[in-house]
């Protein structure tokens, strides 16, 4: 039933939206209201997950979060058990099983490169309810940014419509609920995107990616578009920026945590079975669940790993040969997120930054709406469950668009490719 009701969700807003911009349609009033309608009822259900969860604290992931940020504000190392333990033990939390807690952070430590451990650190001086408010907060007012930037980048001049269409659609959608509920970094990622894209042809984006990059590390694959279009200057400012953030975080956390970080990586006490859970939609997971792959064996993988890559690079080279910029940065995010061995099904958040491209028709990655609506529905479908197939449906469709095996835009590619800028 949650798989029909998402896909009826964006059907409807996109039908919506596209009976309105066709100015001969009828009974514009009562369509209007039928999209304000619905309108709110996303609205309504987004925002309910938010106070729900700013006043009703969960095991994960806030509380794995603000032990990260705990350890670290009481001048501890971040990536020592040890250390965990310490001050773990001196936390009230309000939970009674921690068992899994313990084994999969307390016992692991902080994931992530030291420099993301900017964002964190600052909760550690707040009460656990006080820091879980804020962050809940932060995470809602970044997710409104992001709507307003899809919305400034893609759907201006539709002005309320295009507002409308990205509010509801991302409200909506699943997996920005399941955010929310877990109080992860998914918006704060997409913003970077979003920002990456607006500033692409100047030094910004470098500033951007290296933000990103200490987010979730797979985005890093993504400055191969900054090589690929010679956009040498964001190279230096992404250099520069990656340098300036770690300075910071040696200067504040000292040179312990880099060396720990480089020589005993909490991904080495990571637990077995965080690479074979559901919620984790990576390449590797899958393969792992179906029985091809095992755990601790991974010559195979390498070789699958090596064949994705040189094919991907084969494709990049492809798309510059016909000026196909636009599908650059889309393809190296969706193969990032099959690669990256920790990629969690609310990543699908990220491919806000894909899909709501589809709706221009004259630029490189735009449908028509009769593909557009079904192709949005469709994503909502898989994005619920699984994540994994929704990479593979728009990698597939961007690589039969891109080769203009079907003509989806009505546009020929290479007048297509004479009016694209290096932007994508």
């Amino acid at each position: 039933m949650s798989l029909i009701t998402s896909f009826l969700e964006a059907v409807i807003v996109c039908l919506c939206y596209y009976l309105l911009k066709d100015k001969k349609f009828n009974l514009r009033n009562i369509l209007w209201l039928i999209y304000l309608v619905v309108f709110f009822a996303a609205a309504y259900l987004f925002i309910s997950k938010v106070i729900y969860r700013s006043h009703h604290p969960a095991v994960w992931d806030f509380t794995s979060i603000y032990l990260f940020g705990k350890v670290a504000a009481t001048g501890h190392n971040f990536y020592s058990p040890e250390d965990y333990r310490i001050v773990f033990n001196s936390l009230h939390l309000p939970f009674t099983d921690y068992q899994r807690l313990v084994e999969e952070v307390v016992e692991v430590g902080c994931p992530y490169p030291p420099p993301t451990i900017l964002y964190f650190a600052p909760l550690g001086h707040l009460p656990y309810n006080s820091a879980l408010l804020v962050w809940t907060i932060i995470n809602f007012i970044v997710a409104l940014a992001c709507i307003y930037l899809i919305y400034d980048q893609f759907f201006k001049a539709d002005k309320l419509n295009g507002l409308l269409l990205v509010a509801s659609l991302f409200f909506f959608f699943i997996q920005a609920k399941s955010t929310v509920l877990y109080s992860q970094t998914n918006f704060i990622l997409l913003l970077y995107l979003l920002l990456m894209k607006k500033y692409s042809d100047r030094g910004a984006a470098g500033v951007f990616l290296a933000l990103a990059m200490f987010t979730k590390p797979y985005v890093i694959i993504i400055g191969l578009f900054f090589l690929l279009t010679k956009n040498w200057k964001a190279v230096i400012y992404f250099v520069l920026s990656s340098a300036i953030l770690c300075g910071i975080t040696l200067a504040l956390f000292g040179k312990e945590q880099f060396y720990s970080y480089v020589f005993d990586n909490p991904s080495q006490r990571m637990p077995s079975e965080l690479f074979y859970q559901d919620i984790n939609q990576s390449l590797h997971s899958v393969l792992l669940r179906s029985g091809l792959l095992t755990l601790g064996k991974s010559s195979l993988y390498m070789y699958i790993v090596m064949g994705i890559l040189v094919l991907t690079g084969l494709y990049l080279a492809f798309l510059v040969k016909r000026k196909l910029y636009d599908y650059i940065v889309p393809v190296l995010l969706l193969v990032g997120l099959l690669l990256y061995p920790g990629t969690l099904a609310y990543y699908a958040v990220h491919l806000f930054f894909i899909f709501f491209q589809f709706f221009d028709e004259k630029k490189q990655l735009g449908f028509k709406p009769y593909l557009t609506v079904p192709i949005i529905g469709i994503v909502y479908v898989l994005c619920a469950d699984p994540f994994f197939a929704a990479i593979i449906f728009l990698i597939g469709l961007l690589v039969v668009k891109s080769t203009g095996r079907l003509d989806f835009s009505g546009a020929p590619p290479k007048n297509m490719a004479s009016n694209t800028q290096l932007k994508f």
